[in-house]
């Protein structure tokens, strides 16, 4: 097994099918470009008592937890064999999903999902149990396409709402250019839901622009002091926030938006923009939790992809 240099390893959730290989793929990727370790979780879901009157029989839940160990056997076999330079390890929950993969989260550093491909209500169901595990995980989540094989892929993106409330966004979203020495797009929508229907006139717009590019343009110059060596652009798009920074985003390595933190507004919830974004985007979402002490760049240092505050 590779030579680590984080101890938080990056926690992927594998389910024996096609929709997390790419997950695992992008995890091994992360993973070498972090020096840290994967741990592959599988959860075994606890079998119904049948009509809901008695406990479900002992050969069920053997059968339920056999079947989830040879799953993780199977899936870090594979890994092991196509990345002999990462170390791998696996972790079997029995339970909840949703609850054991937010438990199995705060083991590592990032939380990385595979995006549901089928059509239905199987993906709705999906989707809301991808939802339910961002809206509640206190480490950042990346959901990733089953497909995805990390190749052709240029530019890291982060949609910033507010600076310096989104300042611990920033700070990911610098650390992971840098560490994919890529070119980082910050993006700022100007809502126009926000103005009166009968009130979106061009100078409406063209003040909603000006005030986001002032606003991107103070973010730059504090952090670019702090990542010298990345390269930059900002744009501020008018338009619905989801469907522009999917557009923007399309083909980047990455694309990074932020949860709301929690308070009496936001008790528990992922938020309407993150949701449609993990629902529309072919590119690798990360979702940053923010924890409402906003983020100043003189305080960041970024090594080997780990976010650290003097």
């Amino acid at each position: 097994m590779g030579t680590t240099r984080n101890v938080d390893p990056v926690v992927v959730a594998v389910d024996g099918s096609e929709r997390s290989a790419g997950a695992i793929r992008y995890a091994i990727h992360e993973a070498r470009l972090r020096g840290s370790p994967v741990r592959m979780v599988h959860v075994a879901p606890t079998p119904l008592p049948e009509g809901g009157l008695w406990p479900a029989a002992g050969r069920d839940v053997e059968d339920l937890r056999s079947a989830g160990e040879l799953i993780l056997d199977r899936a870090v076999s594979q890994a092991r064999a196509s990345a002999p330079d990462v170390a791998f390890d696996s972790l079997l929950g029995r339970g909840p999903r949703a609850t054991e993969l937010v438990a199995a989260a705060g083991t590592g550093g990032l939380l990385v999902l595979g995006r549901e491909t089928r059509r239905g209500l199987e993906r709705v169901v999906a989707g809301a149990l991808t939802a339910g595990v961002v809206a509640r995980v206190a480490v950042p989540v990346v959901v990733v396409p089953a497909d995805w094989q990390g190749t052709r892929r240029d530019g890291v993106v982060a949609g910033i709402k507010s600076y310096p409330a989104d300042g611990e966004l920033l700070a990911r979203a610098y650390a992971a250019a840098a560490l994919r020495h890529t070119t980082l797009r910050l993006v700022q929508v100007a809502d126009l839901a926000d103005l009166a229907p009968d009130a979106v006139a061009a100078a409406d717009v063209d003040a909603l622009v000006g005030a986001g590019s002032r606003m991107l343009g103070e973010a730059v110059r504090d952090w670019s002091t702090a990542f010298p060596e990345t390269r930059v652009e900002s744009v501020v798009l008018p338009g619905r926030p989801a469907e522009a920074l999917v557009e923007a985003a399309a083909g980047a390595h990455l694309l990074l938006v932020a949860r709301p933190h929690r308070d009496l507004r936001h008790p528990v919830r992922l938020g309407r923009t993150p949701r449609d974004v993990l629902a529309g985007s072919d590119t690798p979402v990360e979702v940053v939790p923010l924890r409402g002490d906003p983020t100043m760049a003189p305080l960041v240092l970024e090594r080997s992809g780990e976010i650290l505050k003097e």
